[in-house]
């Protein structure tokens, strides 16, 4: 069972950080001017879409937790966020409180990840980008998908 959940009033800005491109990389939402990250316990693919979404980079293709892009520093501002898939933004998804779980024993190594299709990967009318193989390549080989 999901802990307590609230649906916040405020616009939480995104960003992915440590992967290869804009479009892959550990969970960080802004709070109070300061960067923290997403702990992954209960990340699933329809929260990672929704980041997708709000970062204008295609869709999900992998969600990858336990720090796969590395340790976040800071806060960690969310336990959990609990997404149906189809909102605009992580702030239209219910959510834990916003505050740093590392004071509650949480830790960095647990910082949930997403990787993006990129709008590059979009595209396939007939000819395939190099750029897009590789993506799909890698991401198959890295995530089981």
């Amino acid at each position: 069972m999901l802990p307590r959940e609230t649906r916040p009033t405020l616009n939480l800005e995104l960003r992915l950080k440590d992967g290869a491109h804009r479009c892959e990389g550990r969970v960080e939402v802004k709070h109070q001017g300061e960067w923290g990250t997403v702990d992954h316990g209960y990340w699933r693919v329809k929260d990672a879409s929704v980041v997708c979404r709000q970062l204008e980079c295609g869709a999900a293709i992998g969600f990858p937790g336990r720090a796969y892009f590395g340790p976040g520093l800071g806060p960690i501002w969310l336990l959990h966020t609990s997404c149906e898939g189809t909102e605009s933004t992580v702030s239209d998804c219910r959510h834990s409180d916003i505050r740093d779980y590392r004071n509650d024993s949480y830790s960095h190594d647990r910082d949930a990840g997403v990787v993006c299709s990129g709008k590059s990967c979009l595209i396939w009318q007939g000819s395939s980008s190099r750029k897009s193989l590789c993506l799909i390549t890698r991401m198959t080989q890295d995530y089981g998908l």
